[in-house]
Formats: C-alpha cells, sequence, structure tokens
C-alpha cells in the first residue's frame, strides 16, 4: 500500500475511477490536486496536491480531469481533482431577464460563438474564460448593454459547454464525464482568436 504521509510519494495516476460522491468513496480522506481548465485535457501531466504529494498522471487521451474526479484510492484516502477558479466573464440571466435581456443575450452568444471561445453554461449563468484584458471585456459587455462581471469562477467543471454533444450527461453521470469525447480545437496552449471589436459588439 502506498505511503501517503510521506513526503516524498509519487503517486502514479493511470485511469480515472470514479467521481468522490460515489458511494465507494464514502469515508475517505481527501487529499485535492488542483487542475485548471486550460490542463483538464492534458492526459500527461505532473502536478502536486495539497498534502505535498507528486502526482504523476498518464491518461489515455481523450480523457478530461473534471472537478471530483478520483485519481487515486487506497482504501483510506483518496486524490480528488479540484478546479481552481480563474478569471472569467460571468453573466447572470436573472439580471439580464426580459425580451430584450434575452435579445442581448442572444449578441453576446453570437459574439462569442465568433470567436470560438468556450462556454460553461449552467442553469444560472453562463461564464466564459477571460481571454483579453478586464477593461476590454467590461467594454464588451457594457457595449451590449448586458449586466455581467469580471470574477474568478470554476469553468468547465465537468466539461464545456459547447463541445459535447451529449453534455445532457455530466449533470447526473460524474464519473463517467471523461468518457465524452471533446472538441479538441479548443486547445489552451493561448491559441484561442482574441476578441474583435467590429460591428457585431455595437
Amino acid at each position: 500500500m502506498t505511503d501517503l504521509f510521506s513526503a516524498d510519494t509519487v503517486i502514479d495516476v493511470e485511469g480515472l475511477l470514479g467521481h468522490i460522491d460515489d458511494r465507494q468513496f464514502a469515508g475517505r480522506s481527501v487529499v485535492h490536486v488542483d487542475i485548471g481548465w486550460g490542463d483538464a485535457r492534458k492526459h500527461r501531466q505532473l502536478v502536486r496536491s495539497d498534502a505535498g504529494h507528486s502526482v504523476r498522471i498518464r491518461l489515455p487521451r481523450g480523457s478530461f480531469l473534471a472537478d471530483g474526479a478520483v485519481l487515486f484510492d487506497d482504501g483510506r484516502l483518496v486524490v480528488v481533482v479540484r478546479r481552481t477558479a480563474e478569471p472569467a466573464v460571468v453573466v447572470d440571466f436573472a439580471d439580464n431577464g426580459g425580451s430584450d435581456g434575452a435579445r442581448r443575450m442572444l449578441l453576446l452568444g453570437y459574439l462569442l460563438g465568433n470567436q470560438h471561445a468556450p462556454l460553461d453554461v449552467t442553469a444560472d449563468r453562463v461564464a466564459t474564460p477571460l481571454m483579453t484584458s478586464v477593461g476590454a471585456a467590461e467594454e464588451i459587455v457594457a457595449s451590449l448593454e448586458i449586466t455581467g462581471r469580471v470574477e474568478p469562477a470554476a469553468l468547465a467543471r465537468h466539461g464545456w459547454s459547447n463541445t459535447s454533444a451529449d453534455h445532457h450527461s455530466h449533470s447526473h453521470d460524474h464519473a463517467h464525464s471523461h468518457d465524452h469525447s471533446h472538441d479538441d480545437s479548443h486547445s489552451h496552449d493561448g491559441a484561442h482568436p482574441q476578441p474583435h471589436h467590429d460591428d457585431h459588439a455595437h
């Protein structure tokens, strides 16, 4: 059994074991590894847990490191993915209601679609990574007369809303979120098109 209490322990991960909410992990002590949205698709990486252990991840291609994914379990302690909060543009639906609000939200969606920006949509809000300066993002939102904000947010906790044709399962089948195919065109190496200030935003 791996001694997870040794500071120099290296934990090897070669598969995803499930979700921390699964019954089999009840009562385990939890160690987290923080994985940002930009690293969630990386099937090979070396990270450090919040307890100081090195975690060497070597997963099959196409794997997705969802928030809450269990990477290791020794019967006493589990190593779990935790999505870090990163700068994002966040728009709450409740703050942009009515027919006029719907029109503006459609314009925002059109603009983000033109930029191939990944979207994280929940029942309450839409969020997208901050791809430009805070001031430029706030100017775009203001130009559309949308009530929104720039703030840290944990994005793509179970995948991007616009990169999976079968996103419905992420709300109730956490353990299998990595099985879905995701569009790798949304690479996270800085190659995203930057917001362009043409007539879409005016």
